[in-house]
């Protein structure tokens, strides 16, 4: 045997130290250098740390070759400029060069907004997430002047679709697009339309493209890129489903009464905050062949499982997929469990999770698509008085507005009359699901549409006595067999997960349907505390495990969007919990202060 050198120890050791060394700097709760800067923090939490980036994780404006968003937000990214903050939280937007879309009005305001917010960590969580679905996930975009030259639409029947925009957004991870998801994740710049022409066509194709699914394949809730452009498309997940879906087109196919919705609330949100002259640019065709086919589903759904005479009624829609996993696929061949007749609600075949319903009467679905449908009955007689709509299409568009008029009302006194049940402890409440025969289900998801999201979606007032008690139950494990309590974080989580998983998107709304400043601060806490120290929101959180380390998806737009969201909402109603003392002199709103940028802006 060969002896080893008397060098061998020491050399080993000093190895030996080296790796632990990087090893522990290179961990999400790693040791920091301090810099013994003041902590300015809501959050309670250790003094403010300033950590030392390895070579890997050190932020470049510029690449050679972009990186998949997904494995970049894995890792933590540092600037030379970042200041040291309790959290150490790291600066995760993509390089410059590798950024989906630009604005240069969101950009002006993430620098002058973050420098109001006194929590230096809240501001960096902002500044990762409220650009991350422009940054990440606007996948394809073609503006009307681009369409006109390129003419993608080569059939002549179609050829009118080469003068609008389009614009294909994935929800991170996938490279498909959810109609509910991409609706929400552009819903926080809304508000910035009338003062970025650029973004808000970007919007304004983001309907034409929505509106165009949904005429083709209108019970689908995820779709592929458009075969004419070059984005790569992921591989459909083809399921027995009727009406049979092009599955060209089609990423999955699960009907879900929210998806429609959604469609309606990225119209509605384009027509509230453009300019008048262009509130109703978005109408044509394509978006009112769309609101039709909406109209369509939600009174094919509306039907019961059996007609008078005690035969089975027809089934508009049929889902069955080969999985072991009950809530991948519908009982009963497909068809899912009865519901009554007489009802006024609409079924919804699967949840915003994507996980099936077990009684079809999705109440916070049912709630969303009422108060959406009354909405775009409003703008359609605004379209119609405005003089913009041709004669010939006039007798057909009132005879929309007088559908979605009608099932709107009706479908709120349906859940008025079978979607609250009697608690025992917390009195009247909204079920989550019911059928129409007695039963439901009583519990909350954390995805949106839900109980908790009510006043969200317009459908109550955050006062209403039924959703107060609706909200005591979801909030409560004793209530709600998805609210986890877990010994690092508690919320609403769903079984899309799992039972260990808490969800940000429910601590998102939670805040937002909150009238208590100390449960907002709270659950501000807990969002801020629990990224995983990689400075972004994830779809769900294991609540038994400390500082967020075991999370689902590190690339989840959807919830990014919701968090930035939720700022701007503090910064208008609750602006001393987030806001630097010498700013809180002058009401902050959000539109004049994006009216004081513009002026820098060329647009």
């Amino acid at each position: 045997m060969r002896r080893k050198s008397a060098l061998f120890y020491p050399i080993l050791s000093s190895l030996l130290f080296i790796c632990l060394y990087y090893n522990v700097q290179s961990t999400i709760r790693g040791h920091h250098e301090t810099r013994g800067v003041k902590d300015n923090s809501l959050l309670k939490s250790r003094p403010a740390v300033q950590r030392q980036a390895l070579p890997h994780q050190k932020y470049h404006t510029a690449v050679k070759q972009c990186p998949s968003y997904m494995e970049y937000a894995s890792i933590p990214h540092f600037r030379d400029v970042d200041e040291a903050t309790p959290l150490s939280l790291p600066f995760q937007r993509p390089p410059e060069n590798c950024r989906t879309f630009k604005s240069p009005m969101i950009e002006s305001f993430v620098v002058e907004f973050i420098k109001k917010l006194k929590d230096r960590d809240l501001a960096k969580l902002f500044e990762n997430t409220f650009p991350n679905t422009l940054d990440t996930t606007i996948l394809w975009h073609v503006s009307a002047s681009e369409n006109q030259k390129l003419e993608y639409h080569k059939q002549k029947s179609l050829s009118y679709r080469n003068e609008f925009p389009e614009t294909f957004i994935v929800t991170g991870d996938i490279h498909a697009e959810w109609l509910r998801d991409s609706a929400w994740q552009v819903s926080v710049y809304q508000p910035f339309i009338k003062h970025d022409s650029r973004l808000k066509e970007l919007l304004h194709g983001a309907i034409n493209t929505q509106a165009q699914l949904l005429i083709e394949n209108p019970f689908c809730n995820a779709f592929n890129p458009p075969p004419y452009c070059d984005v790569q498309r992921a591989e459909s997940t083809v399921d027995k489903v009727r009406p049979y879906p092009d599955w060209r087109r089609v990423f999955e196919c699960k009907y879900e009464i929210d998806s429609l919705a959604s469609f309606l609330t990225l119209s509605r949100q384009f027509y509230e905050n453009a300019d008048w002259d262009d509130r109703l640019s978005f109408i044509n065709i394509d978006w009112l062949l769309a609101v039709k086919r909406v109209i369509e589903v939600v009174e094919l759904e509306s039907s019961s499982t059996f007609a008078e005479e005690g035969a089975p009624n027809g089934f508009p829609y049929t889902f069955q997929r080969d999985t072991n996993v009950a809530s991948e696929t519908l009982p009963l061949a497909g068809t899912g469990n009865p519901v009554n007749s007489g009802t006024g609600l609409v079924r919804s075949a699967f949840r915003p999770s994507d996980d099936s319903t077990i009684f079809q009467f999705f109440i916070p679905g049912n709630a969303y698509i009422a108060v959406e449908l009354k909405a775009v009955f409003k703008i359609m007689q605004d379209y119609v008085k405005s003089g913009k709509a041709q004669d010939p299409y006039i007798p057909e568009i009132e005879a929309l507005m007088e559908s979605a008029a009608d099932l709107s009302e009706r479908i709120r006194q349906g859940i008025m009359e079978h979607g609250i049940v009697n608690h025992p402890n917390f009195g009247e409440v909204f079920a989550y699901e019911v059928d129409g025969y007695g039963s439901s289900l009583l519990m909350d998801d954390a995805n949106i549409p839900s109980l908790l999201s009510l006043p969200e979606l317009g459908f109550v007032s955050i006062n209403d006595p039924i959703y107060q008690n609706t909200r005591r139950m979801i909030t409560s494990k004793e209530g709600n067999p998805y609210y986890i309590r877990g010994e690092y974080l508690q919320g609403i989580g769903g079984p899309h997960i799992g039972i260990h998983n808490v969800w940000p998107l429910g601590l998102i709304v939670a805040i937002r349907t909150s009238d208590n400043d100390q449960e907002i601060l709270d659950n501000l806490s807990a969002i801020l505390h629990s990224t995983g120290g990689l400075g972004l929101i994830h779809e769900s959180i294991q609540a038994f495990r400390p500082g967020g380390k075991l999370f689902t998806r590190p690339w989840f737009a959807w919830a990014n969007s919701e968090f930035a969201k939720t700022i701007l909402y503090l910064a208008e109603t609750r602006p001393h919990l987030i806001f630097q003392e010498q700013y809180l002199g002058e009401k902050f709103e959000l539109q004049s202060f994006l009216s004081a940028l513009e002026p820098s802006q060329h647009l």
